[in-house]
């Protein structure tokens, strides 16, 4: 009965009484409130703009097999992240595309390697092929063309190329000495200040990823023939998914195929 008169006496009271009888699902929530009450949704793989499995045709070797049983399962990529995957996934699409790289350049070169006439032996560094370990742009510089010892990275893998001086030391390609020539094999710019400039690959869409990874490869492999394992390793590729995306304009520009 007190309520009743309270509600008679307060016509404010009358109409929340009639609001509270609304269904709640007729209700209107506004959408300031709506994003407030939002719940973390699972992971949804349809979520990110590249998919990295089209690359799952290049076929693994029979080493990659063996281990790849006894191997935790992937990192899942962050859903902040679409077009940035895990260590693990740069590093098998790099064996995939390493493998492909060096089955295509011994088809189209044949035995060529073999019979191309090379240079006397130089006058080796006493530290020739030593191990650096891991280092940063300001050590990599101290092995430039004005010294014994010459080193370069590419991809953050860096070979010792003293055995060349007459292209590295005095010849045409002295300016990649001392320096990390990563965007300059992307762009085919033979130019020094396409050296030491970082970008994430992976954070372009599928044909660039192919194409530029390809390219990557090839170089390392000719490196890897020429000069044998890298002797080292750039600290800045141990981070690679934090480099910013390449500038459009100079994808744009880019007509390596």
């Amino acid at each position: 009965i007190l309520s009743s008169e309270l509600s008679s006496r307060n016509p404010m009271g009358q109409l929340c009484q009639r609001r509270a009888a609304i269904p709640a699902a007729s209700v209107a929530v506004p959408a300031a409130q709506a994003d407030t009450a939002t719940v973390t949704k699972k992971h949804d793989p349809k979520r990110y703009a590249n998919d990295y499995s089209r690359f799952d045709h290049i076929e693994d070797s029979d080493e990659e097999k063996e281990t790849k049983a006894d191997d935790p399962p992937p990192e899942p990529m962050h859903p902040d992240e679409p077009n940035n995957p895990t260590e693990e996934q740069r590093k098998e699409l790099r064996l995939k595309f390493m493998k492909l790289s060096r089955k295509m350049i011994k088809d189209t070169t044949g035995s060529l390697t073999e019979t191309q006439e090379r240079p006397k032996p130089a006058r080796l560094p006493k530290d020739h092929m030593k191990v650096v370990g891991t280092i940063d742009l300001q050590q990599l510089a101290k092995y430039s063309c004005s010294n014994d010892r010459m080193l370069l990275s590419c991809y953050g893998d860096i070979f010792d190329v003293s055995s060349r001086p007459d292209l590295y030391g005095w010849g045409p390609k002295s300016w990649q000495a001392g320096k990390d020539i990563t965007w300059s094999v992307v762009t085919g710019k033979e130019k020094p200040d396409q050296c030491n400039r970082f970008y994430d690959v992976f954070k372009l869409d599928p044909d660039h990823i192919s194409r530029y990874l390809t390219l990557i490869c090839n170089r390392l492999v000719t490196l890897q023939d020429e000069f044998g394992k890298p002797v080292g390793r750039l600290d800045k590729f141990l981070n690679e998914r934090h480099f910013p995306a390449a500038p459009q304009e100079e994808i744009e520009e880019c007509k390596q195929q």
